[in-house]
């Protein structure tokens, strides 16, 4: 038994990681959806030609096999090839090219979705949910354009794949992406946890498949409601309207705030009323959730990491002291930031009020001060 191979269509990726050298490790799952994809869309083809028949020939699947021969440079170009068995006789002359024109079919239904004309009818319809699942780890600013350059160029994105997901009336959306929250129940012998979103604090089942991921999940697992937060790399189940329905997978985890910033806010849950000579108010979990989102917002702007004090309303205040001046955040329990900078020099001040949520001009207004007082 001889075999051979050829050009299989062709893809460059662009955009976000493709914009460096090389093929993200990451990504390589999308070649097995491919070929899954079109050994399904070929499938239906066949039963949609050979009515008569319930069944595909035995060895369907197994004779269509792709390779990833080669990565050429301009955005990311994979090159594929289908091996090809010389004495393959699963087909008559009908039927010779049918993983090449399922390949068509998946271009042509992409293409007649993006021109507003919906799925095609022709296609198969058991493998729509294949069709959504390809390209689920693309990210927002990513694309993959297939046989550039051809009359027969298309474009695939996670916006298209929401539109497959909404036209053939999937209620679920496989995705690759960052979740984040808190780890509040693991059972490792069953492989599953449940794990407290950050966004709209619900809580949502999870499954891992490996057991390395055990000790992760346990390092920061805690019931109270201080949990620390982490983020963790999932495979997770969206609504059509973005929202987390459960986590399938568990790649990788990791805390989100330093140690010790997240150490000093379970301090001050800790607090109990009274905590100052018999006044001071207990902080409450959503004030510290609060300020929680700050500093993250402020890790990723690369902004020190400020004192952290509770203050005698039940609420907590961030400080940036400096020589040449201060800046101080009051985060209230009534949602509010009330922001405050201080120059030592010339006694000039500046306050703002800000809503918790306008993270970025709250943000904005810290660097600003840090900029001008630090050392």
């Amino acid at each position: 038994m001889g075999t051979d191979s050829r050009a299989f269509g062709s893809w460059r990726l662009q955009g976000g990681r493709y914009e460096q050298q090389g093929l993200p490790v990451e990504v390589l799952a999308e070649f097995a959806r491919y070929e899954r994809l079109v050994v399904d869309v070929a499938r239906g083809l066949y039963k949609q030609r050979h009515a008569s028949r319930q069944r595909v020939p035995r060895g369907f699947a197994s004779s269509f096999s792709l390779r990833l021969s080669d990565i050429r440079r301009g955005s990311v170009i994979p090159v594929l090839e289908r091996t090809v068995v010389d004495d393959d006789a699963l087909f008559d002359d009908r039927d010779a090219g049918i993983f090449d024109e399922a390949r068509m079919v998946i271009q042509d239904a992409l293409r007649s979705i993006q021109e507003g004309s919906g799925i095609p009818r022709t296609f198969p319809p058991h493998a729509l949910r294949e069709f959504s699942r390809f390209g689920r780890s693309l990210r927002d600013d990513e694309i993959i354009e297939f046989d550039s350059g051809t009359p027969s160029a298309v474009i695939y994105s996670q916006t298209v794949r929401r539109q497959i997901q909404e036209q053939a009336r999937l209620e679920r959306f496989e995705i690759e992406t960052l979740v984040s929250g808190q780890v509040v129940g693991v059972s490792a012998d069953k492989g599953i946890f449940e794990f407290r979103l950050t966004r709209g604090d619900k809580v949502v089942p999870g499954r891992f498949s490996s057991d390395d991921i055990v000790a992760d999940l346990k390092q920061y697992l805690d019931r109270s409601t201080m949990a620390p937060t982490v983020a963790i790399n999932a495979v997770a189940i969206q609504s059509m309207n973005e929202e987390i329905i459960e986590i399938q997978d568990v790649l990788s985890i990791e805390p989100v705030l330093p140690l010790e910033w997240s150490e000093r806010l379970a301090e001050l849950h800790d607090l109990e009323a009274g905590w100052l000579d018999g006044v001071g108010q207990q902080v409450s979990r959503k004030v510290l959730r609060e300020v929680e989102s700050l500093l993250l917002e402020f890790l990723d702007e690369q902004v020190q990491r400020p004192y952290i004090y509770p203050t005698e309303d039940g609420g907590v205040q961030l400080e940036w002291p400096y020589s040449a001046g201060e800046v101080t955040l009051t985060v209230t329990p009534d949602e509010k930031v009330e922001a405050f900078a201080f120059s030592k020099e010339d006694d000039r001040e500046s306050d703002r009020t800000f809503h918790w949520r306008q993270l970025s001009e709250i943000t904005e207004f810290v660097i600003g001060g840090i900029t001008e007082y630090a050392d």
